[in-house]
């Protein structure tokens, strides 16, 4: 691997793209892996047998079949060393911290999403907040491309600017739920944004009110994502269920901070 995409190397995000990100919701991450980097992580998913199945809270992500349409690793960082040292690596915390805006923060979850070249179909337009148990905003997802992906692959389509209408709502109701069903008006307030094809290693940064789908993939190939999340210190566990959170031995309104289940990263530190 070449030192520009070395993980002891820095990736400083400039500052263009955090205002971007910060006007929008999202911004793009070109670059952010190596193309090598990117075909492990994929082969060590296709090899990991730690696959999930949705909750009843994500089964509007999926159909009936969800293996075949969706396939997802969930918390690989806290099963396996390799994903632990690669998400608290100085490429990619220098990233979060830049970020987060703050030279402290922590790294709270990772998972996979793998649509399948079976039957990809659409990823229903959602903010990812009321989904978490956390108090606060701050949470954004870090969603990187691990094989070149074309457009009509289906990757992340935003609407730029709507996360400052604040939390909408949780779309789990039934499969197919879509936020855009309920509040129409909002493509055309703001637009959509993103869609486009991405190379392998390239990722795309949203924060956790960010309102954001994704086509269906068509195109007879996987498209596998791998995401890694993280937020500032300050946030504290609401308490309600989740598979991944619930296991960090938190009482409802403890901060996430204090669990040693959780990593804290830090600007120049080891």
């Amino acid at each position: 691997m070449s030192n520009e995409f070395s993980l002891d190397t820095e990736y400083r995000i400039p500052k263009e793209s955090l205002e971007q990100c910060r006007k929008e919701g999202w911004t793009r991450l070109p670059g952010l892996l190596s193309p090598e980097l990117a075909a492990q992580i994929m082969n060590r998913l296709y090899a990991s047998d730690n696959l999930v199945a949705p909750t009843e809270a994500e089964k509007w992500m999926t159909a009936n079949d969800y293996q075949r349409v969706l396939r997802m690793h969930d918390g690989m960082a806290w099963k396996d060393d390799w994903f632990r040292e690669l998400a608290l690596s100085p490429r990619m915390k220098s990233a979060a911290l830049d970020l987060i805006g703050q030279d402290e923060g922590l790294f709270i979850h990772d998972m996979s999403f793998i649509k399948t070249g079976d039957d990809g179909a659409p990823t229903p337009f959602h903010q990812d907040f009321p989904h978490w148990p956390f108090d606060r905003t701050g949470a954004f997802t870090i969603w990187i491309a691990l094989t070149d992906m074309s457009e009509d692959m289906g990757t992340l389509q935003f609407l730029p600017g709507a996360h400052m209408e604040g939390p909408l709502g949780r779309y789990s109701r039934k499969a197919g739920d879509d936020m855009l069903n309920d509040h129409p008006e909002l493509v055309a307030k703001y637009g959509l944004a993103g869609g486009t094809p991405l190379r392998a290693g390239d990722a795309t940064v949203h924060l956790d009110l960010s309102i954001h789908g994704a086509g269906g993939n068509t195109t007879g190939r996987d498209r596998a994502a791998y995401t890694l999340r993280y937020m500032p210190t300050n946030v504290l566990y609401t308490g309600a269920p989740h598979r991944h959170f619930e296991k960090f031995g938190l009482n409802a309104g403890d901060a996430f901070a204090d669990s040693p289940q959780v990593p804290h990263i830090r600007r120049g530190a080891a």
